[in-house]
């Protein structure tokens, strides 16, 4: 998806599909720009909403959640706020209440959460790692024998073995904290679950890439995925649909 980008950046429509988005593009270019493929693009708008964060390293969803949380962290960290994430293949959002200063934190402080120092630290303060870790332990715990799954006739139910997992998980966090399943737990859910190497890999490219910050009057055609992502998280007796058409109708109100 970054070289399709890249190539709609330098004109190159020449596939049926780039031809059709031809529109889309063209609006996104008008709004802010198309990003090359050596340039992270960021956008920035506030709307009724609140303050809108729009970012696209086209690397991963897993990623791209990493990321979102990491710089909720990092920006809560500089300013109080409240910060929402929502993500997608190509990119994330933060939103915040109107007001917070999301575009000014971005100019003075893009080197910091850009930044791949401490990176397992500041994941610990953007997650909770150790109910992530907790709920991995449940299956190596199993695995390696330690959890009596009851005899035929006579089995425990999930929510006893959960329990069972969560005495023994604690036991070790307080006794025997260089416990090997306890490390195993830990390392399955920054390697596998949070993707911590292409993450770190993904936050050293875009230290590479030339930033593009545009602040823009309203959300743009990149951005709009992501809204209808976080719209598929609020309770609502319109469908997604109406939803999607309602939005889609104000924002060709807002262009004219």
């Amino acid at each position: 998806m970054r070289a399709e980008v890249d190539r709609a950046s330098r004109g190159d429509l020449d596939t049926p599909e780039l031809q059709a988005l031809l529109p889309l593009l063209e609006r996104q270019q008008d709004l802010s720009v198309l990003p090359c493929i050596d340039q992270l693009l960021v956008e920035t708008c506030t709307t009724k909403e609140g303050s809108h964060l729009y970012t696209y390293p086209f690397e991963s969803r897993f990623v791209h959640e990493g990321i979102g949380f990491l710089w909720a962290a990092r920006l809560t960290q500089l300013e109080r706020g409240t910060i929402t994430v929502s993500v997608n293949d190509y990119g994330f959002e933060l939103l915040a209440p109107k007001g917070y200063p999301m575009a000014e934190l971005l100019e003075d402080h893009r080197d910091q959460l850009l930044a791949a120092d401490a990176l397992e630290r500041d994941l610990e303060q953007a997650l909770n790692l150790s109910e992530l870790r907790r709920c991995r332990f449940r299956a190596i715990a199993q695995i390696a024998g330690l959890m009596n799954r009851g005899f035929p006739g006579s089995s425990k139910s999930t929510g006893q073995l959960q329990i069972s997992a969560s005495l023994l998980f604690d036991v070790f966090e307080r006794h025997e904290a260089g416990n090997l399943l306890l490390q195993q737990a830990r390392r399955e859910v920054l390697e596998e679950q949070l993707e911590l190497s292409r993450l770190r890999a993904a936050l050293e490219r875009a230290q590479a890439q030339t930033f593009l910050h545009i602040e823009t009057p309203r959300p743009g055609p990149l951005a709009f995925p992501l809204l209808v992502e976080r719209l598929n998280n609020r309770m609502s007796n319109e469908t997604v649909l109406e939803r999607v058409m309602r939005m889609k109708a104000e924002a060709e109100r807002n262009e004219r």
